[in-house]
């Protein structure tokens, strides 16, 4: 996972909503069961991650035992790989953990389920959360209700190979710069370097937040809030691909070939193997490291240049922290959860393991020790949350994505990979696009 994880995350989480959506039915008859954990004198944890994520956890679960030696942790770990599959068979099975890392794509349907339990009579008492934006604990609110506290905030932000503008005479756009702005640095670093590199991929359908930023600078969420239908119109995507029809022509983007071997595949992605300068794609430097050795910059999402733009950049909640409904320990669970969101020294611990902290008194602490990118990373991230808490047009956070979700929006790459090899015009494929759509979130 990457430092920031927004709703760009959410598309790979694709495997787990599946497999919540596939053990629905089970799911809901498990819900408010008593067989939570496997040990009954400890307390159960899970959560997924890198390696530098678990040693973080474990060391800081460590310091809280030691402060709280009647709490025993039972810590089970592992990959994204699998998890929610292994999380599922253990709800059905009466063996659900007491407390969970949740994925913010998930939280609605496990809420919903009856999985999760919902955490509000422990706000102002046993849990704190002075200092967490109302926009960021919207990524843990289910129906009025929350179930999960957000460990970091996670933005869209697009992230630039800062060495390589530089090796061609290029400056870093400034941070209030547009799609326009967007399109003329992109064209430039395809004259410079004579044609061997694209500024930007494609983000026509193969980067999922970088439409909903732009949907929403149009006043419109990408799901309406009951998640039944969409909440942006065919002229708007038309327009978006239209956009990106223009950036390929004009050689600001690469073609399908590199966006379609990219998807979903970091190490085929256009900045790491050298063909592009700048990418929607935030994993490329996340919570194990880059995985380019360029020197690295962020920026935000670009604003619309038209009359009446809205500010189209939200904040997310990185992942959560959730206690399980059959859970006999959820007061204990709580307490952990206080501890990673205000202790010195987990915030310590975990660094930006999580995300970026979700504070500023987090985001403080750790400020000393980070790298000179991973603080270029974090003030670009703590750029974005203040000036979409400042915006007055800027749109709700967007509401937990419904079932079906992960289908729409393998359905809008693959769409964007049909007009951009040729196989559809824009008009075609925008029929087709909304009457699949409206057939998925019909189920």
């Amino acid at each position: 996972m990457g430092h920031q994880i927004s709703r760009r995350t959410l598309f790979r989480t694709a495997s787990g909503v599946a497999a919540a959506t596939a053990l629905g039915g089970t799911l809901s008859a498990c819900g408010g069961g008593t067989g939570a954990g496997t040990t009954s004198d400890k307390l159960t944890m899970t959560w997924w991650g890198s390696d530098d994520r678990h040693k973080a956890y474990k060391k800081a679960l460590k310091y809280f035992q030691e402060k709280n030696p009647k709490i025993k942790i039972e810590e089970r770990y592992s990959g994204y790989d699998g998890f929610f599959d292994r999380f599922n068979t253990n709800v059905a099975g009466g063996s659900a953990p007491d407390l969970t890392q949740m994925d913010t794509a998930l939280v609605a349907q496990y809420a919903r389920k009856g999985v999760i339990a919902p955490i509000d009579e422990y706000v102002g008492k046993s849990l704190d959360l002075t200092g967490f934006s109302k926009t960021l604990l919207a990524a843990g609110t289910v129906d009025g209700k929350l179930y999960g506290v957000p460990s970091g905030i996670g933005v869209n932000q697009l992230t630039i190979n800062r060495s390589g503008l530089e090796k061609l005479g290029l400056e870093l756009p400034d941070r209030e710069w547009t799609w326009a702005d967007l399109k003329k640095i992109a064209v430039e670093v395809n004259k410079k370097s004579g044609g061997k590199m694209f500024g930007v991929d494609d983000g026509g359908g193969g980067t999922l937040q970088a439409f909903e930023v732009f949907a929403r600078e149009k006043g419109q969420p990408f799901f309406a809030a009951d998640g039944t239908k969409l909440g942006f119109t065919a002229d708007t995507l038309q327009e978006w691909w239209e956009y990106w029809v223009g950036m390929r022509k004009d050689k600001a983007c690469p073609g399908p070939e590199i966006t379609s071997a990219a998807h979903n595949n970091l190490t085929k992605n256009g900045l790491v193997i050298g063909k592009t300068l700048i990418t929607f794609d935030i994993g490329v430097y996340g919570a194990g490291g880059s995985i380019t050795k360029e020197t690295l910059d962020f920026l935000p999402s670009p604003q619309g240049d038209w009359s009446g733009a809205r500010e189209g950049n939200f904040v997310n909640g990185g992942v959560l922290l959730s206690a399980t409904k059959a859970s006999k320990r959820i007061e204990d669970s709580v307490k952990i959860m206080n501890f990673f969101a205000q202790d010195k020294t987990a915030i310590k611990d975990m660094q930006l393991q999580r995300g970026i902290p979700p504070t500023e008194k987090a985001r403080s602490i750790v400020a000393p020790d980070l790298t000179d990118i991973d603080k270029r990373n974090m003030e670009a991230a703590d750029y974005i949350s203040k000036r979409v808490a400042k915006a007055s047009n800027a749109l709700p956070a967007p509401t937990p994505p419904p079932k079906g979700a992960d289908q729409i929006w393998d359905l809008l790459f693959q769409s964007n990979l049909a007009v951009a090899f040729g196989k559809k015009t824009i008009k075609a494929q925008l029929g087709e696009f909304f009457d699949q759509a409206e057939q998925i979130l019909a189920k």
